[in-house]
């Protein structure tokens, strides 16, 4: 029998008033949309699809029509999900949600499905129709973020917030332990590594961590946890210890110490480090800060490392309640006191506002800075914010942004008088921006320096938890007032997808954090980028790309749609006094839009092709690859005729597609390789 929907070609129906040949008409177009769709009869058999949906599950039409539609599913879909589905059809209701579906090669993909009815005009269901999205990436996306939250972008290593995870699955049993209460904590600093980065930057420092982390990785036995706190200090978890003084407990932290007993080499150079650590025993049940406080307690001295075998480590006391004994209590002093004179001197004439310029990366031209906090001590020297930040309570942040915000927009406003006009950004805490009278500080600033509100963005900072509902009506009070707000740092810590998805921004951050794998895995951090580029457009958001250190990823991020970009590659934060001699010599020269100047460009042009199985879509001899090849005196070569036959009409693109992107890989990751990487900077 003929669907009424899409009546049988042979028969000249009509449904709802509509002729056969119009019906044939919607047929068609129904079958030529990119959606993934099917329409199936009350008894849920397929009665018609879309080729998208063909392509993507690999069943033809044939296999597939009369067919349940519960042919999708595999031991993988959640039985949850399919019972949702059931009951939802049951009460005549649409269904609208995720399920791990099956392609006809068994190959498992998620599946963003919806399902309508459709009555007849006496409210009758007499069809339904599915509406099902590949959304494949959208996942891996979600679950790459959700690993970035709990581990160290530059180790792989568990953070804070993933040790705090495995103390509570520890507590519960859940965590794998030796003898439960025969373990051991440690917390380990990597001694003379501010010289580290002193020295070498940001790059050297982070190979320095990352080299450092997987040593002491390899010298854990199964059982035992390893995190990255901060910088140069880590905590480890000994588990199966017999003695805390006994040879073995010795015998296994030397084998640690065996981590800084060959050097560290740096862009060249062999450089020789220490550490130290403080041990404590760590029973199951046990508060996990309170014993990572008597490890930090026992911390040696710096310097320790150097001594006698056994100088580097210390145990600490034992007993329910620890009494500090002298060395200790002076330690701790010594740590408040330095707190102290670090907020004192903040907020005593201290706190200066370096800037950073954002670049646009089509035209090459500054668009606007973010304002950076540095705090500037009597000597001249100058601290980073994760030095003194973690040391602030909420009413000190309150009090840096009001600051921060007042200097950065007295700048901007010193700028224009002097012809440079320039937007800025400014970092705001979430703790700060529950704080009732937020928006009122913005404005009165605002209108303190004679500033248009869209002159100033607020970039939300991604180091606390966010409570969406409490802080949404704070933020539509400053979209109200006209300001801009970023999302920061998306890809790590407390930033998400969820946090975007409810929150009214208009810019979005990538974390450079993302960008550390492009040396060993370009292809898959292109597709982040990308993923995250259009995210940011079908938002209408800007995105701004952090960590661009050079000119191969300033290419590849503006070819994938990133609009902005900041970092080394364009400039270091600095003195806001310094920005408009900076931007007067400033001449970035925007790219051809018809020119591929880089091997990481190059790949990714090509890639945004292949990824959906496309063509090129214009003639071989205006492509930018044709240039590309023909730059690099490889024009005769193989590589050249799989890019003619991505021009081609006739098709056998496909294969030909993968190599081309195989070699582009190989020429990327030579090139990298050539340039000691192209690590992220801050």
């Amino acid at each position: 029998m003929a669907s009424p929907i899409f009546p049988n070609r042979s028969e000249p129906v009509e449904s709802n008033g509509v002729p056969g040949a119009g019906a044939e008409l919607l047929a068609r177009a129904f079958a030529a949309t990119s959606t993934v769709s099917l329409i199936t009869d009350v008894a849920q058999n397929i009665l018609h699809v879309s080729a998208a949906f063909t392509a993507i599950t690999g069943y033809s039409e044939q296999e597939i029509l009369g067919t349940n539609c519960r042919l999708l599913q595999g031991p993988g879909s959640s039985a949850d999900v399919r019972g949702s589905i059931r009951r939802a059809l049951e009460a005549g209701e649409g269904f609208d949600g995720d399920i791990l579906n099956y392609r006809k090669d068994g190959s498992p993909f998620w599946n963003g499905l919806s399902i309508v009815p459709l009555r007849d005009p006496d409210g009758v269901i007499t069809h339904y129709v599915s509406v099902q999205r590949d959304i494949n990436t959208r996942i891996t996306l979600q679950e790459e973020l959700d690993f970035q939250a709990v581990h160290d972008a530059v180790t792989g290593l568990p953070n804070r917030f993933g040790f705090e995870s495995y103390l509570q699955r520890r507590s519960t049993g859940a965590a794998p332990t030796g003898h439960a209460d025969r373990a051991g904590l440690g917390l380990i600093v990597l001694d003379h590594f501010r010289g580290v980065r002193h020295s070498f930057g940001f790059s050297g420092a982070d190979d320095v961590l990352a080299e450092f982390a997987r040593r002491l990785k390899g010298r854990l036995r199964e059982g035992d946890y390893l995190a990255s706190f901060s910088g140069d200090q880590f905590v480890v978890v000994l588990e199966g210890l017999c003695d805390d003084a006994s040879p073995e407990l010795a015998a296994r932290l030397q084998r640690l110490h065996e981590a800084v007993e060959t050097p560290f080499p740096i862009d060249g150079e062999s450089v020789m480090l220490g550490m130290t650590m403080g041990i404590t025993p760590f029973p199951a049940r046990s508060s996990g800060p309170h014993v990572l406080r008597l490890a930090s307690q026992a911390l040696p001295e710096p310097g320790s490392d150097s001594s006698s075998p056994d100088a580097w480590w210390r145990l600490a006391p034992t007993g329910p309640i620890v009494e500090w004994d002298a060395t200790m209590a002076a330690k701790d002093f010594r740590r408040g006191e330095r707190s102290r004179e670090l907020r004192d001197r903040l907020f005593a004439g201290g706190l200066s506002m370096y800037m950073q310029p954002i670049i646009d990366l089509k035209s090459g031209t500054l668009r606007r800075v973010e304002a950076l906090a540095r705090l500037t001590l009597a000597n001249g020297a100058v601290v980073p914010p994760d030095r003194f930040v973690p040391q602030l309570s909420g009413n000190d942040l309150d009090e840096l942004f009001r600051i921060g915000l007042n200097e950065a927009l007295g700048w901007v406003a010193a700028w224009e008088q002097d012809g440079l006009a320039l937007d800025v950004s400014v970092n705001l805490a979430p703790s700060t921006l529950v704080h009732p009278r937020c928006t009122r500080w913005v404005a009165k600033a605002l209108r303190r320096h004679g500033l248009a509100p869209n002159r100033l963005s607020l970039e939300l900072l991604e180091t606390q938890e966010l409570d969406a509902a409490a802080s949404r009506s704070v933020l539509e009070e400053l979209t109200g007032l006209g300001v801009g707000l970023a999302l920061d740092d998306l890809g790590s810590g407390h930033s998400s997808l969820k946090r975007l998805a409810q929150l009214p921004f208009d810019t979005i951050k990538i974390d450079r954090g993302l960008l550390a794998g492009v040396e060993t895995k370009p292809v898959e951090t292109l597709s982040l980028i990308a993923t995250l580029s259009q995210m940011g457009r079908d938002m209408g958001a800007a995105v701004v790309l952090e960590g661009i250190e050079n000119a191969d990823l300033a290419e590849a991020a503006s070819v994938l749609g990133a609009s902005l970009g900041q970092g080394y590659y364009f400039a270091r934060p600095m003195p806001a006094a310094d920005v408009p001699s900076w931007a007067a010599g400033f001449g970035l020269r925007p790219d051809r839009a018809d020119r591929l100047h880089t091997e990481l460009g190059a790949l990714a042009f090509h890639w945004q092709f292949t990824r959906w199985g496309s063509p090129h879509p214009f003639a071989v001899d205006v492509c930018p690859l044709t240039e590309f090849i023909a730059d690099r005196g490889i024009a005769g070569s193989a590589s050249k005729l799989w890019h003619d036959l991505q021009h081609g009409l006739d098709g056998g693109h496909d294969q030909a597609s993968l190599l081309l992107l195989d070699w582009l890989v190989d020429l990327s990751l030579g090139q990298m390789g050539q340039r000691g990487g192209l690590r992220a900077g801050a």
